[in-house]
């Protein structure tokens, strides 16, 4: 799958292809929708700032991850609910910068920890499960739906064992067979999709 790392600061650009030579990156300086799809797209959040959400929409048809130099929660929930698969600091280590591109890679979204941990407990505090949500856990035998509630509720593996007196092992099985069958691929999609 195609790299494009687009930002019009050139020390920025220079950073992300140092990170990312050995994938080959095309780089840019503006924002098109020209780019080949399916493609990842590591974009300067700066780039996009004039842009309708409308063709945002489109242009997140790709898997994009949007970098800010001050990133913030607000923009990140915007961004992902357009359709970008990540958000995250423009500045993050390299590491960090290397596993944003193999999270999309492989089609998952990408967050830190801390707006994860933000985004989920504003859903809480914003409402309650809704019927909707209810019949969607349908699908789940009894333990499962016990289980996808407290993920959906952003409760850790280890809280969901001694809450349930189950073994991480035994919670973890159960969180694969959740996302399985609700075909979502992470807690953060499993809380989304409960939550919204």
């Amino acid at each position: 799958m195609k790299l494009y790392l687009i930002s019009n600061d050139i020390t920025l650009r220079s950073r992300w292809i140092g990170i990312l030579s050995s994938l080959h990156p095309t780089t840019l300086s503006e924002f098109s929708l020209e780019i080949q799809s399916p493609s990842i797209v590591m974009i300067d959040d700066k780039v996009l700032a004039d842009i309708s959400e409308e063709t945002l929409e489109q242009f997140f048809k790709n898997r994009v991850m949007v970098l800010s130099m001050t990133p913030n929660f607000v923009e990140a929930q915007r961004f992902l609910a357009l359709g970008a698969m990540g958000y995250g600091n423009a500045m993050m280590h390299g590491s960090h910068l290397y596993s944003v591109y193999q999270a999309l890679e492989e089609g998952k979204i990408w967050l830190h920890p801390d707006f994860i941990t933000l985004m989920i407990s504003q859903m809480q505090n914003r409402n309650n499960l809704k019927e909707k949500s209810l019949e969607i856990l349908d699908a789940l035998s009894k333990r499962e739906r016990e289980v996808a509630l407290m993920l959906g509720d952003g409760a850790t593996h280890q809280e969901i064992s001694d809450t349930l007196d189950i073994t991480v092992r035994t919670v973890k099985a159960h969180a694969t067979a959740i996302y399985q069958k609700l075909n979502v691929k992470d807690r953060l999609a499993l809380s989304l999709l409960l939550h919204s």
